[in-house]
């Protein structure tokens, strides 16, 4: 009688070792449902008749918090094209925008918006003889990629082969990281490798430009972020920023120039 209550006892205490196995992996299966589900596309709301360069630092302590909606989280570019953002958030999709992590809106006066296509950088293609070809792209907000051939003409510029209807179109530019140009004092320390980003508290950032193609293409060296003009034009390696102080700074001066010499 005693053996049989034993193995009683056992096979309960398995039962409910499983049973509290399989709360606990439905538990992290629902938290895991649940984060996903919270994230979204962080969308930047452009003013009209903004052009230039944006950049979006987090992890800052004055930044703003996205407003979360049902389509994204959204930021607003100001004047100066310098959005800080406090925290870093997981981004993911919405029904809006099932294919993209960031979308760029632009808001118009009577504050309708419209989405803005995004330019991509050149890439390699293979046909069907595995020969490479360079090709550059548009993608909408949908994830629709267009891809244009590149003619490999020497000293244009990157979207030079754009259809004409592209180059007058508004849209975004050169949308990437900016970690790279090393927001602190010891930015010599990461170029060598001795140092890593985190240990420079360098903030993660991205940077992108707004405009046309043919408006962009004749900007002064001084409309585009510090070396990205002499990269694009010269194939000369970007310098880095010293601090955000000497970022925004320059940002500002940026804001003062384009009105006194109606770049717009």
């Amino acid at each position: 009688m005693k053996k049989v209550v034993a193995q009683q006892n056992r096979r309960r205490l398995v039962t409910w070792r499983y049973a509290v196995l399989l709360t606990l992996v439905l538990l992290v299966a629902l938290g895991f449902g649940l984060e996903r589900s919270r994230r979204m596309p962080l969308i930047y709301v452009i003013p009209q008749g903004y052009v230039g360069p944006v950049v979006a630092l987090f992890d800052q302590p004055d930044g703003v918090e996205p407003v979360r909606t049902q389509d994204g989280l959204e930021v607003r570019v100001p004047e100066n094209g310098v959005v800080k953002i406090r925290g870093n958030p997981r981004l993911g999709h919405s029904q809006a925008f099932p294919k993209s992590t960031v979308v760029f809106q632009v808001e118009k006066h009577d504050g309708s918006r419209t989405v803005l296509a995004e330019a991509i950088d050149p890439w390699q293609d293979y046909d069907k003889d595995d020969k490479p070809h360079w090709k550059v792209g548009i993608r909408d907000a949908q994830g629709s990629l267009r891809t244009i051939a590149i003619s490999g003409q020497k000293g244009g510029f990157v979207f030079d082969d754009f259809p004409a209807a592209d180059r007058s179109t508004e849209m975004i530019f050169w949308h990437e990281s900016c970690r790279d140009r090393v927001f602190g004092p010891q930015s010599e320390a990461w170029l060598s490798g001795q140092k890593t980003l985190e240990e420079l508290h360098v903030p993660p950032c991205g940077e992108f430009v707004v405009g046309t193609f043919d408006h962009i293409r004749q900007w002064p060296e001084w409309m585009f972020l510090r070396g990205k003009g002499k990269q694009e034009k010269m194939g000369v390696r970007n310098p880095t920023y010293d601090s955000v102080d000497e970022l925004v700074d320059e940002a500002n001066a940026r804001v003062n120039r384009k009105k006194a010499e109606g770049i717009r």
